[in-house]
């Protein structure tokens, strides 16, 4: 019995054994059932997963195959452009070769032209030269604010064929046409230093030993003074005067390695009212002049020509000048001097004319050579109207003295354009004085300056014309003063 008890207990306990061993796989079981799920569940979302991305790669495969056939169709795109583009390529050279030949001939064209115009400019000049013309430059100042535009419109034009191109200018005044020829003119948008090219020359021949005078003339308002002088304080806008001087004294400056000095001597007068005023003269009052006017005996400028030629006023103050900016500075004094008034023409009008006057006196070391020059640069004051210049008291004298002495400049044209026996020279201070340069040797050019303000256009008409007798006076061959130079002999300036 105490055997089989023991071999049940045996039992018993592999019994206990077994079940907690059943109860352990069972656990197992349990927790292989719910890997199972979650592995399940798993492959679902993957299976799920795969076919999305089979449907896309499908898709995906049939976008590749499209953008093939798109990128076939671009590469052969491709390869037509660029064929095209090596047609266009090589027919763009083709036109830029015949552009090139076209340009060089258009080049070549206007070279020719150039030259031609030198030529016949160079050709022009001589002929005048050897007719002793006056010649003359024909300026339009452009339209101002203040100007009327009226009903007429434009008054002035420009024929472009190829006699008249550069050279001519039609007026239309109370519906007909006036055509002038000039031998230069210059339209409003011509700059300063367009219309100084084309006297620089001229200007040059007094550093040559010629006498050479330019002069403006046009009624009030026309522009004469801004030709003349320029706008000061502005570079681009100086005017003949200061241009030439600069001109000069650089032309000097290159000479002298060509072994030539030069002494220079300046002047500055105005007329005013028949009356000649010293405007470098240290008596700033004019007392002198205001005492001859009252009678009591003053300062006499008296003019005077010698046997040369050459003009001289007694008494006129003379400064040595060694750069053209002490001439600047001369300038300046003089034009704080020189009188102006306003009219209703113009709100700063020269009541004066006014003579600039360059002495220039070389001699060459080398050859012994000497040139004597003069160069006269002259701003008229303007003409007007007295019934438009609104002119009272002492201004309504100044226009009619004005007037009368421009009056008597166009005598002596006329006597000169008809070759009368006698030029009344002497009629006037001003014409006496240019005496010269309108009836000498001198190399003489004159400025007429015109408004394009349609309500002048009758005194515009009265200045084309005067220009155009001036320009048809033959006044005699400029001659060049020239000798050589003696042992002892010294710059003069005769």
């Amino acid at each position: 019995v105490r055997c089989l008890r023991g071999d049940l207990q045996q039992v018993r306990d592999d019994r206990d054994c077994q079940l907690l061993q059943v109860q352990a796989l069972t656990t197992e079981v349990v927790k292989y059932k719910e890997c199972s799920v979650k592995s399940f569940a798993e492959l679902d979302n993957i299976t799920i997963k795969s076919n999305e991305l089979e449907a896309r790669c499908l898709s995906q495969s049939d976008q590749i195959k499209t953008m093939q056939n798109q990128l076939a169709i671009a590469e052969k795109k491709f390869q037509m452009s660029d064929l095209s583009a090596l047609e266009t390529r090589t027919e763009f050279e083709e036109q830029k070769q015949i552009i090139d030949d076209l340009q060089s001939r258009l080049m070549d064209a206007e070279l020719k032209i150039i030259e031609g115009e030198k030529l016949r400019k160079k050709l022009h000049n001589t002929i005048l030269e050897l007719k002793g013309n006056i010649r003359v430059f024909c300026r339009v100042r452009p339209l101002l604010p203040d100007d009327s535009v009226g009903t007429e419109g434009k008054v002035i034009s420009y024929p472009t064929t190829t006699e008249a191109l550069g050279r001519g200018i039609d007026l239309i005044q109370i519906g007909q046409k006036h055509s002038f020829t000039f031998d230069q003119v210059f339209m409003p948008d011509a700059s300063q230093e367009n219309v100084f090219v084309e006297i620089s020359q001229l200007v040059q021949s007094a550093l040559d030993g010629y006498k050479v005078c330019i002069f403006a003339y046009g009624q009030t308002g026309s522009g004469k003074t801004y030709t003349m002088m320029g706008r000061p304080g502005s570079p681009d806008q100086k005017g003949l005067i200061p241009r030439s001087l600069e001109q000069i004294f650089q032309t000097r400056q290159s000479l002298q390695s060509q072994g030539w000095k030069y002494e220079m001597q300046v002047s500055m007068l105005e007329i005013y009212n028949e009356t000649i005023r010293d405007l470098l003269s240290t008596n700033r009052s004019y007392s002198d002049v205001s005492r001859t006017e009252n009678g009591v005996t003053g300062k006499q400028y008296a003019i005077k020509h010698d046997a040369n030629g050459n003009t001289h006023v007694s008494d006129l103050t003379v400064v040595d000048v060694h750069s053209s900016r002490e001439v600047s500075f001369l300038l300046d004094q003089a034009a704080e001097s020189r009188s102006v008034g306003k009219t209703q023409m113009n709100e700063q009008s020269s009541r004066s004319h006014f003579v600039f006057t360059l002495r220039i006196s070389g001699v060459n070391e080398s050859t012994e050579q000497q040139v004597q020059g003069v160069l006269n640069l002259i701003d008229l004051a303007g003409s007007e109207r007295l019934s438009k210049s609104g002119s009272t008291g002492d201004r309504l004298k100044e226009t009619q003295a004005i007037n009368r002495s421009l009056s008597s400049l166009s005598d002596v044209i006329f006597a000169l354009a008809k070759k009368e026996d006698h030029i009344p020279f002497r009629n006037s201070k001003l014409t006496y004085l240019l005496q010269p340069c309108l009836g000498g040797d001198s190399k003489t050019l004159m400025f007429v300056n015109v408004s394009p303000d349609p309500s002048s256009g009758g005194e515009s008409l009265c200045s084309l014309r005067f220009a155009a007798r001036v320009n048809a006076c033959e006044i005699g061959i400029p001659r060049r003063q020239t000798n050589m130079r003696s042992a002892d002999s010294r710059l003069s300036y005769g």
